[in-house]
C-alpha cells in the first residue's frame, strides 16, 4: 500500500498555536504523529511518501525517530 502525507511540521513549536493542534508540547506532538503513522503502516512492503514541511529544524534524533 502507498501512503501520502505532508505538513507534519515536527519540531515546530509555534505550529501548535498557529494551527490549534491539540498538543501541550512539541515532544508530545512529534511522538503522537509518528506513532499514528506507525499504527497505519504495518506491512514491510508499505510505502510512505512525505510531501514536504516535515520538520521545522531537523535534528539527527528527530530524523531517526521518523525512520524507526
Amino acid at each position: 500500500m502507498k501512503y501520502y502525507i505532508s505538513d507534519l511540521h515536527l519540531d515546530h513549536k509555534n505550529i501548535i498555536k498557529l494551527c490549534n493542534r491539540p498538543f501541550s508540547d512539541i515532544e508530545k506532538m512529534n511522538d503522537i504523529i509518528i506513532e499514528n503513522c506507525k499504527s497505519v503502516i504495518k506491512n514491510s512492503h508499505d510505502e510512505l511518501y512525505l510531501g514536504g514541511d516535515i520538520f521545522m529544524s531537523p535534528t539527527d534524533e528527530s530524523i531517526e525517530k521518523l525512520r524507526s
